[in-house]
């Protein structure tokens, strides 16, 4: 991670905080810089926390934090970030459409808030956006490796069923806004793709694994299915990004998994409400994209294999209340149809499982560098070893691979 004390500066802070209303900035007088979250719970950016002391224009002293999303230093993460335009998308989504998200929603008298608010994007002396604090307002990370209960996983079904009916009201007046989203993140585009060994290697790694169950199980079929998946997972990652522009498309948040959600509990622990970060891989698409990879990447093993149906449920229901209280005019997908797009999309889950779960469940992540678990070379495949060698992936590794043979997904 960089050092900020370069470019984060007190004229940099006047200048990006003059202008913001939520502020009400006139005048800065200090501030203290942090990391804003610890190393590993966070690939795609570097995080500050700047705890800033000014003045209102009424001469009011004030002191609040702000949350600092810069693009990260690592080479390779750089180079994935400007080939798919991480930032500039992102921008869109928290400059121009969650603001119109919002204005819909209130106006059917929904005060529902579905992310931290953006106060200024930056693109100089680095590309940034700075959000409020939401740890001001309760909300705080959960542990990654457990996965969501029911009711966790409810809420955010619930959040997802907001963004994306909203999305589609947006869309059908304004779709120049989602030009930036049109294209997937796995890409057959041969100027963006230095992210894409990455998934082969995580096959590799399956394949590892289940080459040595094989020696005292049978895991024959499933391991034949594997070896040949590892040059099929580009084109058929491809096609879980390819739009049937017919359908029923809304704007995926594309990257659901418990490191992008924060809660909020009340003074009892009672859940009270959350909100989802980082919209830096949105894609406008299938709703079963954001539902396979929430599904198959963020809950506890139990509360998928016994509730999905219902958590399906509880996503269309607000997906249809939510269209139905907009006037929306189009057609509604019924129940059925969203089940259909879950299993149209269904490979999604595969990807899930291969890639965000060995993230997700890491116990250590303190020496984790996504440049490093992306290189080539044996440090990259010693990382990569022992992220897929966690005890708990391997567990849950081995529930998954027969469902997903039996869905017909590794074919």
């Amino acid at each position: 991670m960089t050092d900020p004390s370069a470019w984060l500066t007190r004229e940099f802070l006047e200048n990006t905080l003059t202008g913001t209303a939520e502020t009400d900035f006139a005048r800065l007088l200090s501030y203290n810089v942090t990391l804003a979250t610890k190393k590993g719970d966070n690939y795609a950016s570097e995080m500050y926390r700047v705890t800033v002391q000014y003045e209102t224009s009424t001469k009011e002293r004030t002191q609040r934090n702000i949350i600092l999303k810069v693009m990260p230093s690592g080479e390779i993460q750089q180079k994935v970030m400007e080939e798919n335009s991480i930032y500039q998308r992102e921008i869109v989504i928290y400059r121009d459409i969650l603001p119109r998200i919002y204005k819909l929603l209130r106006s059917i008298g929904d005060e529902t808030l579905i992310s931290p608010i953006c106060l200024a994007t930056v693109t100089t002396p680095k590309q940034m956006l700075i959000f409020e604090d939401a740890r001001e307002q309760r909300f705080q990370l959960i542990d990654r490796r457990l996965g969501l209960d029911l009711e966790h996983a409810q809420l955010v079904a619930v959040k997802l069923a907001k963004l994306h009916a909203c999305s589609r009201v947006i869309y059908e007046s304004e779709p120049e806004l989602f030009e930036l989203t049109l294209e997937g993140c796995i890409s057959d585009d041969p100027n963006k793709q230095t992210y894409l060994p990455y998934y082969r290697r995580c096959v590799q790694q399956v394949v590892r694994l289940v080459r040595e169950w094989n020696t005292a199980e049978d895991w024959g079929t499933i391991l034949e299915k594997l070896i040949q998946l590892e040059q099929k997972i580009i084109p058929y990652g491809c096609d879980v990004y390819r739009r049937a522009e017919e359908s029923f498309n809304v704007l995926n948040h594309n990257d659901i998994w418990i490191n992008n959600m924060l809660f909020r509990y009340g003074t009892k622990g009672q859940l009270e409400d959350a909100r989802m970060l980082d919209y830096q891989l949105s894609f406008f698409g299938s709703p079963g994209v954001d539902l396979n990879f929430f599904l198959y990447g963020s809950l506890k093993p139990e509360v998928r294999s016994k509730h999905m149906p219902l958590l399906v449920k509880a996503y269309h229901a607000t997906l249809r209340q939510t269209l139905e209280r907009l006037s929306y005019r189009g057609r509604i997908p019924t129940l059925p149809d969203i089940h259909v797009e879950v299993i149209r999309k269904g490979f999604h889950r595969v990807n899930a499982t291969f890639q965000m779960l060995p993230i997700a469940m890491m116990e250590n992540t303190e020496e984790a560098e996504m440049d490093l678990l992306l290189a080539e070379g044996e440090q990259g495949e010693a990382a990569r070893r022992e992220l897929f060698d966690n005890p708990r992936y391997i567990t849950i590794l081995r529930e998954v691979l027969p469902e997903l043979h039996l869905s017909g997904y590794l074919d």
